[in-house]
């Protein structure tokens, strides 16, 4: 064999052997497989502008660009904000339809062959609307909001809870540590008579219950153990009107005044008193002085400096639950909820409080997830003696209370009226789907019946002045008459306004989506109209971004 016929060879056993391999030695085109199926045709698009107009009221008539409807009249459904319209005409490029009523501000959206199509949002005209001239700026605040209200020189609110800014404002130099002074329209107070004198510490933990008294000092109440500089505060002190921490000059044993001739005397806080646990919630008594606080802590605690060292305070415990009242120096107050036979307090509840309110007449009322106080039977709510902070025994008469845990409780003392949100289902045996109204003796309001709601539970009620109120939480939809129309569910997306008997407020359900928690709200007059400010835990109202904090126009 010659080379040249010896590299044919070669030549054509490489083919071979590739050919084995690859099934050809010609290139070949090899078409893909059809892994994923083609995506189904786009029956309809919304298209750029509109609606028309923007903002309308409920019934008006408003035209959406879309394409893809004309021909399909009957199979498809048109909503606004999942509320279905009555379609009135159907074009090439537009349809146009009547805003049901009932409707709440939201996307646009067509129903066809079991698909959805989103468009633009139509804005309902209605009763309630975000103040623009409040601060809604989506970072106003960096943490919860616990609690405001309108401090004495009637020109600024006080805020307190968990944050350590405000509008960007918080600086090294002027820390905001859980509470703030801001103007009438929401703005950082900059001014030197404004803002609190904190050190760069302030409130060392949160702020659950803050009182402004007549004088101009501060009472403030949560779960902290210092403020600035000053340990050794037990969940409770008082500051001055400008914010510094109230103090005073106590003797104290001295065991070395030769070598440590200072250390006789000491400067501590001048409320001398405290808890073992968190404070969640605080009232004081205008004209003694008195201070009631409630939570869930296990003894009221002092120091008895007079027996005490500057490296060894003499601590004072009281044994006692979940009620206390203290003199306004701080100590312990045993005429109330005290048992001088077992030398400390009685029982309370079998359970957590979680909130409290008092009454006109100085009562409280505890609510929680206790089935008993004070040894009694209390199905999550009991309403305490002003004079010895026992259980009072005449509170709802015949009644049951909840079948479920109270989470939170407001009163109107213009209305006289309480209104508590929870996880039960019936208060006193009757339907209350997690929100009850109750007349100060424990009875329920029979005028007022709630109804129930999907996608999500009631976490905040309270009553206006007026008589309107508002519901927030995590629902999307509300059936007042759920008896009767058990199927007739009207979308309202974590917020809305009802009526005195718990029907919806027509014209004030206008608002989009609501996410977050409310803790607590002022009452306002905007130019002659009635308005709210809203604190808590959220980030939208309206669909817009907010801070924790939101001003509320309520036109009548």
């Amino acid at each position: 064999m010659t080379i040249k016929h010896a590299t044919l060879a070669l030549g054509v056993v490489s083919c071979l052997f590739a050919a084995a391999l690859f099934s050809s030695c010609t290139k070949q085109k090899v078409e893909p497989a059809e892994v994923y199926p083609a995506p189904p045709k786009v029956l309809v698009k919304f298209l750029d502008g509109g609606p028309y107009p923007a903002i309308g009221s409920e019934g008006s008539v408003v035209k959406f660009n879309v394409t893809g409807l004309k021909g399909k009249e009957g199979q498809f459904k048109f909503f606004v904000h999942l509320t279905e319209a009555e379609i009135i005409s159907v074009e090439e490029n537009a349809i146009t339809v009547k805003v049901p009523l009932g409707a709440s501000t939201g996307a646009a959206n067509v129903l066809i062959n079991g698909e959805y199509y989103f468009g633009p949002t139509f804005v309902i005209k209605g009763k309630v609307s975000i103040d623009a001239s409040f601060n809604t700026d989506a970072y106003v605040s960096n943490g919860e909001i616990k609690g405001i209200f309108l401090r004495s020189d009637n020109t600024s609110y006080f805020l307190y809870g968990r944050f350590s800014n405000y509008q960007n404002s918080a600086t090294v130099a002027n820390p905001i540590t859980n509470m703030v002074v801001v103007g009438l329209n929401g703005e950082f107070k900059t001014g030197s008579s404004d803002q609190m004198k904190v050190g760069k510490t302030g409130v060392a933990g949160s702020l659950s219950s803050v009182i402004q008294q007549s004088s101009g000092q501060y009472l403030l109440a949560g779960t902290f153990g210092s403020y600035d500089t000053t340990n050794g505060i037990n969940n409770i002190t008082r500051l001055t009107s400008a914010g510094a921490l109230e103090t005073q000059v106590v003797d104290l044993i001295n065991p070395d005044p030769v070598n440590a001739p200072n250390d006789g005397q000491a400067t501590v806080p001048s409320l001398n008193g405290g808890t073992t646990g968190g404070i969640s919630k605080m009232f004081v008594n205008s004209t003694t002085g008195d201070i009631t606080v409630v939570g869930n802590f296990t003894s009221h605690v002092s120091t008895f400096y007079e027996r005490s060292t500057k490296t060894g305070p003499l601590i004072d415990v009281v044994k006692v639950r979940q009620l206390i009242r203290m003199k306004s120096t701080g100590a312990f107050d045993s005429t109330f909820n005290f048992n001088f036979a077992t030398k400390e307090g009685y029982e309370g509840g079998n359970g957590f409080i979680y909130d409290a309110v008092q009454l006109n007449d100085g009562k409280i009322i505890v609510v929680g997830n206790f089935t008993t106080y004070n040894g009694t039977t209390a199905n999550y709510i009991a309403r305490i003696n002003a004079t010895n902070g026992l259980v009072d025994a005449t509170f709802n008469p015949g009644g049951v209370g909840a079948d479920g845990p109270i989470n939170k409780i407001r009163y109107n003392t213009v209305t006289n009226k309480i209104l508590m949100v929870g996880s039960f289902k019936k208060y006193n045996g009757q339907d209350a789907n997690g929100v009850v109204m109750i007349n100060p003796d424990g009875t329920t309001d029979a005028a007022f019946r709630f109804g129930k709601t999907l996608g999500g539970i009631p976490e905040f009620a309270a009553q206006l002045s007026n008589g309107k109120i508002l519901v927030a939480g995590t629902f999307s939809h509300y059936n007042y008459n759920y008896v009767t129309m058990p199927d007739k569910y009207v979308v309202r997306p974590g917020f809305m306004v009802l009526e005195s008997d718990g029907s919806l407020a027509l014209g004030y359900n206008n608002t989009g989506l609501f996410r977050g928690i409310i803790n607590d709200m002022v009452q306002i007059t905007i130019n002659g109209t009635p308005g709210v400010i809203l604190v808590g835990d959220f980030d939208r109202f309206d669909g817009k971004p907010v801070g924790d904090i939101v001003k509320l126009k309520l036109d009548n």
